[in-house]
């Protein structure tokens, strides 16, 4: 009789099922296993901390990619905070290359494509899902993405008693994306989307911007020109070379806050009020928002938190 291998005291998975846990709960992320192998290839579980999910990974595998069609098949989108526990990840994420070993940590933007390479060596890693809405809103930069802290951080023992502390965490929910924020506060950058080569880099640099600054009801286009240095025309420019406007993604960005909010809010079986965070959003006139976010959910905001937490309870 064949024994099904284990590690850490769980049985492995086949490729298959531990691909389906990664595109079931992480989204479209493509794993490849190593070539001309059939031995099971690691083990996938998940817990929620902090009202996130948490996926505990160990994997024998090739890589894993995110691609420019996966990014488009995603409904949500995340920072994905990668704390390695145990051998070795090289991640190619935002125009940089890393080596992850025990103890280092990384922050994925899930908007940006990437690479994990693991070439058939045992590692483990947790995955932690950050809704990327609420790492951006209030802050004055973008949390560094793509770079290596290594373990010698002086925040790195808070950072693990975050999230391996027993229970739920409720009482320091909010804490952890200021944590977050602190721990990969980006180098000082001029600001300038100028600086950007493509107009991809550009745009997604502009709408990064805008959702930094969703809670300030005021928030104008000539707001947005100052920060990122460049004209109004030249910001109409791009808005219209991508379908858009700056009111439409601004729009946007607030109704992907407040579903951010609602659907955590759901994780942490908590019933907010709505208006509240309508007007933390930037919203100062409800019934418009109200408009808005029928028009984009098909759902009120009410109707869109109590179908995530049925299915929160189905599952």
């Amino acid at each position: 009789m064949t024994m099904q291998p284990f590690w850490g005291g769980k049985a492995m998975m086949c490729f298959d099922e531990w691909n389906s846990c990664i595109l079931n709960n992480c989204g479209h992320y493509y794993s490849k296993p190593v070539k001309n192998t059939r031995k099971p290839v690691g083990i996938f579980s998940l817990r929620r901390r902090h009202g996130v999910d948490i996926a505990d990974m160990q994997c024998e595998i090739d890589q894993i990619e995110r691609l420019r069609a996966g990014i488009r098949r995603d409904d949500h989108e995340y920072m994905f905070l990668l704390m390695q526990k145990s051998g070795e990840m090289r991640v190619a994420h935002n125009g940089r290359d890393e080596v992850l070993t025990a103890g280092d940590s990384l922050l994925m933007d899930s908007t940006r494509t990437a690479e994990l390479r693991f070439d058939g060596k045992a590692a483990s890693f947790l995955s932690v899902h950050l809704p990327r809405s609420l790492c951006l809103a209030g802050r004055g930069t973008s949390p560094m993405t793509g770079r290596r802290v290594e373990r010698s951080h002086p925040l790195r023992p808070s950072l693990d008693a975050l999230m391996h502390g027993e229970g739920p965490g409720d009482s320091q929910a909010d804490y952890l994306f200021d944590f977050i924020a602190m721990m990969f506060r980006p180098e000082d950058r001029a600001g300038d989307a100028s600086a950007f080569r493509d107009r991809h880099g550009r745009f997604r640099y502009i709408c990064d911007t805008i959702e930094r600054h969703v809670s300030d009801s005021d928030f104008s286009v000539e707001r947005l020109a100052g920060l990122v240095h460049m004209s109004r025309r030249q910001l109409q420019r791009d808005f219209r070379d991508n379908g858009t406007t700056f009111t439409r993604v601004l729009c946007e960005a607030r109704m992907k806050l407040v579903a951010s909010h609602l659907r955590r809010a759901a994780r942490l079986k908590q019933r907010p009020a709505i208006s509240d965070l309508a007007y933390q959003a930037g919203f100062s006139d409800l019934s418009h928002f109200n408009r808005s976010f029928r028009q984009i959910y098909d759902l009120s905001p009410g109707g869109y938190y109590d179908d995530h937490l049925q299915s929160l309870i189905e599952h």
